[in-house]
């Protein structure tokens, strides 16, 4: 993976963790409105991210 994707890969990451903190905070977050840009790849992969800093929200 080159420094281009890695850093892809951490806004990435970044941002899903930020709108699953929102959408725990009670706002309402359209991820198919944030995700509708990105690749199917990019969109699976965030997605994955996105739920799992949700449950990991609930948990704490």
């Amino acid at each position: 993976m080159n420094e281009q994707d890695l850093y892809s890969v951490h806004n990435f990451d970044f941002l899903a963790r930020s709108f699953a903190r929102m959408s725990s905070e009670g706002r309402q977050i359209d991820i198919r409105k944030v995700t509708g840009n990105m690749d199917e790849e990019h969109r699976s992969w965030f997605c994955q991210r996105y739920e799992f800093y949700q449950h990991q929200a609930v948990s704490e």
